[in-house]
């Protein structure tokens, strides 16, 4: 069975629930919380994808861009169930606001939360919401990434922060990554990684140049 690590799941999981339901940076946050850090176990995100009837994402560009980065020693391994070597499982979501995208890999363990378009503005805020709940009396929180590259046609910010709380079991990386400007296979994404030691090197799901749409 394999973990991610939400020890602050739970006060995590309403952020921007009080947002409108066209709102898709707070329908990015709400998947986000309630598929990725509320469920944690990657078995149970499987159930939840299956249970919801999803699409899964089946082409293996498309699974490449929301699920195949290499492994954390830089390889490509294939699993079951994974599309192409060294990818996750993604799946289509399909809500009021808009088009969104739910990916899991074993190594690092990790959820993704992808929206196709919603405002980096707000994705930035319902981001900066969960890392201050996740600041939990105890808890070492660590920027550890912040910077901005040029991509085709715009620009993307990506933020990676670690929270340690004593134990791999607890421990876990919030990472972000808005565009600039919409248009690309994606505007926004949200991701937690399992942190197993203070010092860990975060692998986060950030292709710097997506492919045309």
């Amino acid at each position: 069975m394999k973990w991610i690590a939400v020890g602050t799941a739970v006060a995590l999981m309403f952020v921007g629930s009080s947002a409108r339901a066209d709102d898709a940076a707070a329908s990015l946050a709400q998947l986000f919380t309630s598929v990725c850090l509320d469920k944690g176990n990657l078995d149970k995100i499987d159930d939840w994808a299956i249970d919801q009837n999803l699409p899964p994402i089946t082409n293996p560009q498309a699974l490449a861009v929301f699920a195949g980065r290499p492994n954390m020693d830089g390889t490509m391994r294939s699993f079951a169930g994974g599309g192409v070597p060294g990818s996750g499982k993604a799946w289509a979501v399909q809500e009021p606001a808009g088009r969104f995208v739910v990916a899991t890999r074993l190594d690092p363990e990790s959820c993704v939360a992808w929206a196709q378009q919603a405002d980096p503005a707000d994705v930035e805020a319902a981001y900066a919401k969960m890392v201050a709940t996740a600041s939990a009396p105890g808890s070492d929180v660590k920027l550890v990434e912040d910077k901005k590259a040029d991509i085709p046609n715009g620009q993307v910010h990506i933020r990676v922060y670690r929270i340690w709380s004593g134990s791999a079991m607890n421990s876990f990386a919030l990472v972000m990554a808005a565009v600039s400007r919409s248009g690309g296979p994606f505007q926004a994404m949200l991701e937690t990684q399992r942190v197993f030691d203070r010092d860990d090197i975060i692998n986060p799901m950030v292709p710097l140049v997506p492919p045309p749409s």
